[in-house]
Parts: C-alpha cells; sequence; structure tokens
C-alpha cells in the first residue's frame, strides 16, 4: 500500500506519518506540504510542492493507492478567493488526479462545523443529520462544499472508497490557531447568558482516529469528538482568563467592527463565526468507536487543560 498525505508537515500529519513508519502493510508514505516536514520517517517521501500544482510527477513515481486529504485553511482570511482555492481548490485537484491515477481510497477532514451552529440543533448531532451549513461563515461553508463535491465524485466513481472525517474542535499541547488565542485572551467576549457546551477532541485522539478510519473504515461519514463537553465559562476559566458578557447583537458588530478594520489583538475571525460561540454543534462521536478499534482516551477537558499547561510552560 502507498499512502498520500496532503499537509503532512501539520501536527496531525507528521502524527500519521510516524504511525505508518512502524505499519508492515504500508510500503511507503508521500508527504506533501508547503511547510518542511518536522521529522524525518524512513517511509516518507517529502515533496514540498502546492496542493494545488500539477501533481503528476508524483503520481508518475509512485502508485498511490489511498489519499489522506489534510490540507485545509483554519484560521480565517480576508482574501476569500485565497482561501476557497486552497480549501476547495486543492480537493478538486486531488480528486483530478485520483480519477487520472486509479486512487481506490480518499479520506478527507471534513468539520462538525458542517452541521452548521443553530439554535435548534439536537444535543448530540448524529451523522445522519442534514448539513445545513452557516452560509455567512466561509470556513463551515467550504466544508459543505468539499463534501458535496466529494458525494458527487463518489457517485460518479462507485468503485472509490470515500471516508469523511467530521471532528470537532482540535486542541492540545501543539495547537495555534484564532480559536485557541480566542479562547486565550485575559478578557474573552462571550454571548450574555448564555453557556453554551463547546466539544473538543485531543490533539492524539484525532491522528489515531484518522489512522483507523483511513486504515479500518467503511466508506461513509464519521463524527469525531469524545462524549463528554465543558461549558463556555469553565473553558474561560481552566484558561486563566475571564469571561466578559455581552449581548449576541453587540458583540457581533463589535466583531464586525474589528474585522473590517483588522484589529488583530480583538478578533480573528468575522462576525458570522459568533454563531459557533453562541450555538451548540456538539457531535456524537460514537460510530468511529463501534466501527473501527479506535477508543478515545481523552475527554474535552483533557484536550483543553493540556492546551492551557502548555501556554504556561
Amino acid at each position: 500500500m502507498s499512502i498520500l498525505i496532503t499537509g503532512s508537515s501539520g501536527y496531525i500529519g507528521t502524527q500519521l506519518c510516524k504511525q505508518y513508519e512502524t505499519e508492515p502493510s504500508v510500503k511507503e508514505v508521500v508527504g506533501l506540504d508547503l511547510a518542511p516536514p518536522k521529522q524525518k520517517f524512513s517511509k516518507v517521501m517529502f515533496y514540498d510542492q502546492d496542493c494545488n500544482s500539477d501533481l503528476s510527477n508524483i503520481f508518475d513515481k509512485h502508485k498511490i493507492d489511498t489519499v489522506i486529504h489534510l490540507v485545509y485553511v483554519l484560521d480565517p482570511l480576508h482574501d476569500s478567493e485565497k482561501m476557497y482555492r486552497i480549501n476547495v481548490g486543492s480537493m478538486e485537484n486531488i480528486l483530478k488526479f485520483a480519477d487520472k491515477y486509479n486512487v481506490k481510497r480518499i479520506v478527507v477532514t471534513s468539520s462538525a462545523t458542517a452541521y452548521g451552529a443553530h439554535p435548534d440543533n439536537p444535543d448530540w448531532i448524529k451523522e445522519e443529520q442534514p448539513l445545513r451549513r452557516n452560509q455567512s461563515y466561509q470556513y463551515a461553508r467550504e466544508k459543505t462544499t468539499v463534501e458535496e463535491k466529494l458525494r458527487a465524485y463518489e457517485k460518479s466513481h462507485p468503485d472509490v472508497e470515500i471516508v469523511i472525517a467530521r471532528p470537532a474542535v482540535v486542541c492540545g499541547a501543539n495547537i495555534s490557531n484564532f480559536i485557541s488565542r480566542y479562547v486565550s485572551k485575559s478578557l474573552v467576549p462571550l454571548p450574555k447568558d448564555l453557556n453554551v457546551e463547546s466539544q473538543f477532541i485531543h490533539e492524539k485522539d484525532i491522528a489515531r482516529a484518522l489512522y483507523c478510519l483511513a486504515t479500518e473504515a467503511s466508506p461513509g461519514v464519521y463524527n469525531l469528538g469524545p462524549p463528554n463537553t465543558i461549558a463556555s465559562a469553565e473553558l474561560v476559566e481552566m484558561m486563566g482568563g475571564k469571561a466578559i458578557y455581552l449581548s449576541g447583537g453587540l458583540l457581533r458588530a463589535m466583531t464586525a467592527l474589528a474585522w473590517t478594520l483588522r484589529i488583530r489583538s480583538l478578533t480573528e475571525a468575522p462576525s458570522s463565526m459568533i454563531d459557533f460561540i453562541e450555538y451548540s454543534w456538539v457531535v456524537d462521536g460514537s460510530k468511529v468507536e463501534q466501527e473501527t478499534s479506535f477508543r478515545y482516551q481523552y475527554t474535552s477537558t483533557d484536550a483543553v487543560r493540556d492546551f492551557a499547561e502548555a501556554q504556561t510552560a
């Protein structure tokens, strides 16, 4: 078996490379990233190459059986076209070469945000729940666009196995993104009169889960999130900050202004992100345990605690 991992130099990509290093059924791993690899592995052939580029050199040289596609922009960009090119364009490019070179299995990280943040969401969202994307939030909107393209590809390529992971927010000692920086502020603005439950999957758990999905799972969709949550107020307290409670309207207006003026100390995301703070979007992640050997080792609290401790180390 030969596996291509896009975004191989990130934490999750590196952990996958490490696991495949000792997997006897895997002959080689091809890593694709614009960032240099953090570690060297004997099985991994690394390519410093854009995921949107001509990938013929890779597919001609390596007989790729499985693609694990991790490339995606989490931190919002003011350049929406660039964000679309990376998020959706890279998936389209991978599918083009997967079609040309007869790749048999494609594993893609979508997101629990694809379900949307809505006041009538169920307490625990299962995989069968329709995707109700928040149209104004580009990150979540493009996750559903990617899934739509995968479903269209699956329909026209019935022999290809497609596995979609929808993880909760990834957290842990090695994580750094706009979400982690937001909750790390000394003063954290939150919607008034709400104490929404949030869900975090530990970085080590998601790496193991993706490994099991790539090697064991039947085609389909799999939520990834531990069977517990953490309230917003407790989250802020664990990070050593203090919550400032504002009305939803005021919080959105302040965030919209700060985003427009590019005041990064106040926000690194548009106001459409507030929906995901105001409303719950917690997933039922039990299916992956039922259908693979994966087991959650960390709770949402564990994931946040590891992140918090790393900030003070």
